[in-house]
Parts: C-alpha cells; structure tokens; sequence
C-alpha cells in the first residue's frame, strides 16, 4: 500500500510539469499563446465587473466622472469638437462597414470558419452590449443631447465596447488569414489599441459618455475579444491535429 502511494506521487508530478510545460510551450496554439489570452481575459474581467460595482455604488466615482465630465465641457473647442466628432463616427457606423467588409472578404478567400467567428465576434458583443446597458441602466451626461440623438444608456461605451472588438478581432482574423506573425502582428495590435483609444476619447470629449463608460467599454470589450481569440485558437487547433492525423494515416 505504501509503496502504491510512493508510486503515485512521483506519477502526480511528472503530470503536473507535463501539464505547465504544455502550458507555456511557445509553438503550440495551446500553449503559452492560449496561457496569456486567459490571463488576459481573467484581467479583463476582473476589471470589467469592479468598474460595474464603482458604477452603481461608488459616489467618488460618480462624482470624479462629473467632475471629469465638466471640465472636458469647459475646455472644448470647434475645431476639437470637429476633430473628434470625425474620430467617433469611425466607432459607429464605421465599425459595421469594416464588419461587413472584412467578412465580404474573409468569404472571398473561402475562410468559412474565420467568416463565421468573426460575424459572431461582432453580433453577440453588439448583443452582449445591449444586456449591460439595460442592466446598469446609468443615464448619460448632462450635456450628451447636444451630439447625440438616440435613447441608450450610458455605461458600457457602445462605441468603445465595439471598437474594441470589432479592431481586435480584425487582428485576429485577418491576421491569420493572411500569416501575420511577430512584429507585424505586434505594429496591427499598437495600431488597433491606439485607434481604440483615440474613439473612446472621443466620446468623453463630446460629452456623451463618462470615462468610466468608456473604460468599462474597453475592458469588457476586451475581455469578450480575448474569449473569441481563445475559442478560434482552440477550435483551429484541433482541426489542424485531425488533418495532421489524417496525413499519418
């Protein structure tokens, strides 16, 4: 019996380290590619649900959004008000002209699996957004009527929750559509989170968000873009392991 158990200890540990070795294997889609998507979504989370919490019981937040809110109000100006109100208008509609582009185009080179996860990508964060908004249920600025004529709430930023995903994930799909690797994935990555950033500023300068809409936005944006990514890269994964299984056979 003792000697079983001695046995199954050392067993137990060569498990483990085959596990974490598989785990931040460098060349493996399942490796430390995927290991970093779940931090990041873990991150992502995390931060999405305390911006939440801030949102609908923190009064120094509401406050400092306020406060934020004003000052930006103050300090406007027409040619920045131009600037910005062009900026905004690539989150939406601009965002579903690059949709509807890119999927033209993934069908085009015949990428039925990367069409369908990036429609879906898409239309269940424009879904996903919706639900949060009747969910908070935070009412816009003071001054968002001047810009803005429709009736959504305000926290998340639809602008910056669909920005993110939709340039994440054009990162994502196109890149592996076309065999982005390294640096040039790296530059599409810094170009996609400053054109992000750049949309969600604009809608605190135009006064129709707060900046916690517009980081709540982001993060959860973020963390369903991540989700998408890891799903992609477990399912092409397995498809590639079948052909190769198919190859040997």
């Amino acid at each position: 019996m003792a000697t079983s158990a001695s046995h199954a200890l050392p067993d137990r540990w060569r498990a483990l380290r085959r596990f974490v070795r598989q785990r931040v294997d460098r060349e493996s889609e399942l490796g430390l590619r995927l290991t970093l998507d779940f931090i990041l979504f873990g991150i992502a989370v995390w931060s999405s649900a305390g911006l939440i919490e801030q949102v609908l019981d923190n009064e120094a937040l509401v406050r400092w959004d306020v406060r934020v809110n004003l000052w930006m109000r103050a300090h406007v100006t027409t040619t920045g008000l131009r600037v910005f109100e062009v900026i905004t208008y690539i989150g939406a509609p601009g965002m579903w002209v690059v949709t509807t582009l890119v999927a033209v185009w993934l069908l085009w080179r015949r990428e039925r699996f990367l069409f369908w996860a990036w429609m879906a990508g898409n239309v269940g964060g424009e879904l996903l957004q919706g639900l949060l908004k009747s969910i908070v249920h935070r009412d816009r600025p003071e001054y968002a009527a001047l810009y803005y004529d429709g009736q959504s709430y305000s926290f998340p930023s639809g602008h910056a929750m669909s920005a993110t995903i939709c340039w994440l994930l054009f990162v994502v799909c196109v890149g592996r559509s076309r065999g982005w690797h390294g640096a040039r994935r790296v530059r599409f990555h810094v170009a996609a989170a400053t054109l992000i950033f750049a949309i969600g500023f604009s809608r605190i300068y135009l006064g129709v968000h707060y900046p916690s809409d517009v980081l709540g936005g982001i993060a959860i944006g973020t963390a369903w873009a991540v989700l998408c990514t890891a799903a992609i890269r477990i399912v092409q994964s397995g498809k590639a392991a079948r052909e190769r299984a198919g190859i040997r056979a």
